[in-house]
């Protein structure tokens, strides 16, 4: 037979007790990066603490739970481009600045249209191969993490001789052309992109010249 209490708790409908609600609750454990573990805060959340550390909480952009940062300055506060006054080097340049979709629209004095700078979509070659600019460390925990990762032990990687004579193939085949040599349905059987043979052929050229 049920007492009293028990006949209560079974008549509640909220069964979400402080010892079950605490039971489902996320509990972040650092058991990597000794400077990570040290500099963490269990009282912040993980994206506050991920803030403090000046570290990303995303690579898409901000999400949910801050206000997204408005620009500086508005396109309708720029000052406008003449391109009657750039020269073709300029407008080079200024085709890398602009993203895929975006462009810059000259017009007479009459307002016809006159030229369209359309921007390139960047390949994925020519992501692979960008140089990457150096970001200055904004908090002591990422200088701490860099010093950390300069100083890391890094295991060199040899080219087996497998893969020294199949590139020895493709170089006899298509010399520097790295393009054909990813279009080479033969020799290329794993698909690899054309930068990543680049980086493959210098390698082997370093050490074979």
């Amino acid at each position: 037979m049920a007492t009293p209490r028990q006949k209560r708790a079974r008549r509640s409908t909220n069964k979400n007790t402080r010892r079950v609600a605490d039971r489902h609750r996320k509990r972040v454990t650092i058991t990597g990066n000794a400077i990570i573990k040290a500099n963490w805060d269990k009282k912040l959340t993980l994206r506050q603490n991920y803030a403090k550390l000046g570290l990303l909480t995303s690579l898409n952009g901000q999400t949910g739970g801050s206000e997204k940062k408005m620009p500086e300055e508005s396109v309708a506060e720029q000052e406008p481009i003449d391109l009657k006054e750039l020269t073709e080097e300029e407008i080079e340049k200024l085709k890398k600045t602009l993203g895929p979709g975006e462009g810059i629209i000259q017009r007479d004095d009459e307002g016809n249209v006159v030229r369209v700078i359309v921007g390139e979509a960047k390949s994925h070659d020519e992501i692979l191969d960008a140089e990457v600019e150096p970001v200055e460390a904004k908090t002591d925990v990422v200088r701490q993490l860099e010093e950390q990762a300069a100083n890391a032990f890094h295991r060199e990687k040899y080219q087996s001789g497998f893969e020294t004579h199949w590139i020895q193939k493709l170089i006899d085949k298509h010399g520097d052309d790295y393009k054909a040599m990813f279009w080479d349905k033969e020799l290329n059987v794993n698909q690899h992109t054309a930068a990543q043979l680049k980086k493959k052929c210098e390698k082997y050229l370093e050490k074979h010249q």
